[in-house]
């Protein structure tokens, strides 16, 4: 796979080197994107193999930008929400 277009890293590059996807998720991520026709991102949220906090992390790392954690109400939300999509990305990993 190639990892960059020009001076930026390659959405499915950064994706895999986060850890948020394995080769198979991003293979299976770029045959359907093929057939929709849709961004890679939005492909991979759809599919569930990754959830939209870990997309837009990958989208600010791939765009030079840097995300801010908030903080008050809802601390920790985030983090949850991708630790039950990551507990669920496993389980149903297990059944391939």
């Amino acid at each position: 796979m190639q990892e960059t277009c020009g001076d930026r890293p390659m959405l499915g590059a950064v994706l895999v080197a986060q850890g948020a996807l394995d080769n198979i998720g991003l293979d299976t991520g770029l045959t359907m994107q093929a057939k929709s026709g849709e961004q890679l991102g939005e492909t991979l949220v759809g599919l569930g193999i990754i959830c939209r906090p870990e997309l837009d992390r990958a989208v600010a790392h791939q765009s030079g930008w840097k995300l801010e954690e908030e903080m008050g109400f809802g601390t920790g939300l985030r983090a949850a929400i991708e630790q039950r999509h990551r507990y669920r990305r496993d389980f149903l990993a297990s059944f391939r």
